[in-house]
């Protein structure tokens, strides 16, 4: 770690740039999980259809009685993060008071903890997928059919059509941008409110997320909204002006957060994977 004192120079910090959050928006509020860590969520399963049998003369004509069933997905929050810095008072004089702690906490948050919660959020969902399409290479030529077979095999497992987003990354979004078929790419007309949006294909919300954000061997991932929950139990950022062990302030954060796709709905979740 290098401490570098100013000597003559601007009082003004050179930001880094930044992204906000890529995956808001997509998740369902119907699960609360104030005061406690675990949800535990029940689905009720479906009856088989059977043959009326109206010229039976006894029992029950509607054909075999199935007790109902039910499916039990318990979810607990688990992932823990934290982080702990302290800005010295001495340091912080030198350096002209460029360390305010406001804006180290909020650089932290749009920097470190927005990206972070965006890749996990990324990731379980993929682990999640209900629908897996393999041995998937975009290229120009192909990136509109493959993404609206994607789509296909969706409404085929009869998830809804409305609602739906998919997360490219940059690289791949450029076969999508040159591709061939280029009229089944539509514009938001400079409506778009959610970091990422670049458009629409074939009606589902496209929104292009840095390489990294992406899951390893993931081409793409379309994900219905509500399908999937990412609960925040904790969320602490704070400023600690006086503390004993140091003659300056502490900046503390910390986020207990998670990410859980709905069994009953992993079908509303595709990867698209090399």
């Amino acid at each position: 770690m290098a401490i570098n004192l100013a000597k003559r120079a601007s009082d003004k910090v050179v930001e880094r740039f930044r992204l906000g959050s890529c995956t808001e928006g997509i998740f369902s509020g119907r699960y609360k999980w104030t005061g406690v860590a675990t949800v535990t969520v029940y689905s009720v399963d479906k009856l088989p259809l059977q043959e009326y049998e109206k010229d039976k003369d006894s029992g029950s004509r509607f054909g075999k009685l199935t007790e109902l069933g039910d499916t039990v997905q318990e979810m607990t929050v688990s992932d823990d993060q934290a982080f702990n810095g302290s800005i010295d008072k001495g340091n912080n004089t030198a350096q002209m008071m460029i360390k305010a702690a406001s804006s180290v906490l909020r650089r932290q948050t749009d920097e470190v903890i927005i990206p972070y919660v965006d890749k996990y959020r990324l990731g379980k969902l993929s682990e999640g997928a209900g629908l897996i399409e393999t041995g998937v290479a975009l290229t120009k030529e192909n990136a509109i059919e493959t993404i609206m077979k994607a789509g296909v095999k969706m409404s085929n497992a009869k998830v809804p059509r409305d609602g739906r987003v998919l997360f490219i990354g940059e690289s791949q979004a450029i076969n999508v941008k040159l591709a061939d078929q280029v009229v089944g790419v539509d514009k938001l007309a400079g409506e778009a409110i959610v970091n990422g949006v670049t458009g629409t294909i074939d009606g589902m919300q496209v929104r292009v997320v840095p390489d990294d954000y992406m899951p390893e061997g993931v081409v793409f991932l379309i994900v219905r909204r509500g399908c999937a929950v990412a609960p925040k139990k904790i969320e602490t950022y704070r400023i600690l002006e006086e503390h004993p062990d140091i003659d300056g302030a502490v900046v503390q954060g910390r986020l207990l957060h998670d990410c859980f796709v709905l069994d009953t709905l992993k079908e509303g979740i595709l990867a698209a994977k090399e």
